[in-house]
């Protein structure tokens, strides 16, 4: 394979990120309905929405049935996943733009995806490698720790409602999908949600059978990434437009999630602290003093966004010709 084989596959998967499902007709051949005796042409019953081409049962009808008892049988979840993996910022793109039918339903993705991670983490690789294993590597501290080891997609989930805020503020001014909604916002959220959890819990978990600081270090690295691929993707910014701004979305949401922590059950600062815990009212300082970091942090994001918006237009404007 030489370097002309590899760059036209490059951009032949480029083209396929871009429009991966073709809705053109299959034929302009007249199709007889099978279930409500109509003649027509294309890919649908334009009276009854059947599918053209539906005949005789076989074993794709079989397989099919099974697949629908549990919602898989049109934009299957696998499908979904795949896209989310391969193209994640034109799958969530072409989703909140009102492309419904490219995507398995994201909240229904995400119920369907925790549940199999539960199933993985909590039962398959205990039972494979043993009762001591820990996806959370064997931590026995208390407060948050242990709260998210039976909470984990709640705590996803939280995080991912922290980015609809950052996210909606740092690229509402971007070259696509711009001045996207907060309901939009939260959609967006929900596909990162999943995305994390299909990383984090499911493709990168080999890692942690080598060393779980290895595991976190890799696990940070590819998660941050793709995150940087899915928002250049989805927005339009460059590379290093995209970055900057998927900081501050960062910086915000790890602010949140400390002071998500505090809340929930406190985190345990003895081993720093001369054996002595945070009192009660010390922790309301340092949630409400992580808050007002976050929302001061979140403020100096948009300013610096909106003067390097200011200064993008500026340069978009042709200059007047002089005659």
């Amino acid at each position: 394979m030489n370097l002309g084989q590899i760059k036209g596959y490059y951009e032949r998967f480029k083209r396929w990120q871009l429009s991966p499902t073709d809705y053109e007709f299959a034929c302009d051949e007249v199709q007889h309905c099978q279930n409500c005796e109509h003649d027509f042409k294309g890919n649908y019953c334009p009276y009854c929405s059947q599918k053209a081409g539906e005949g005789l049962i076989d074993w794709h009808s079989v397989r099919q049935s099974f697949m629908d008892i549990w919602g898989l049988g049109s934009r299957s979840l696998p499908r979904s996943v795949c896209h989310l993996l391969l193209r994640p910022g034109y799958l969530i793109g072409d989703y909140i733009s009102g492309k419904r039918q490219v995507s398995f339903p994201p909240v229904k993705m995400l119920f369907f995806v925790a549940v199999i991670v539960a199933l993985l983490v909590y039962y398959l690789m205990p039972m494979l490698l043993g009762g001591d294993f820990d996806v959370f590597g064997g931590k026995t501290t208390e407060g948050f720790d242990n709260w998210n080891k039976t909470h984990f997609a709640w705590t996803s989930f939280i995080t991912a409602v922290l980015g609809i805020l950052p996210t909606w503020i740092m690229f509402r001014h971007a070259p696509r999908n711009t001045r996207h909604t907060l309901p939009q916002g939260f959609f967006i959220q929900i596909f990162l949600c999943v995305l994390n959890m299909v990383l984090s819990y499911i493709i990168l978990l080999p890692f942690l059978l080598i060393d779980y600081t290895v595991y976190l270090y890799i696990g940070w690295t590819i998660l941050i990434i793709y995150y940087v691929i899915a928002y250049r993707q989805l927005f339009g910014y460059g590379i290093w437009g995209t970055l900057w701004r998927v900081l501050f979305v960062f910086g915000f949401i790890v602010l949140g999630l400390v002071s998500f922590m505090f809340i929930v059950s406190g985190v345990d600062f003895s081993q720093f602290d001369q054996n002595q815990s945070l009192t009660e009212d010390n922790r309301h300082i340092v949630i409400a003093i992580c808050a007002a970091y976050a929302l001061i942090l979140l403020g100096i994001g948009w300013v610096i966004n909106l003067i390097a918006n200011k200064i993008t237009h500026k340069k978009d404007i042709p200059k007047p010709r002089n005659n």
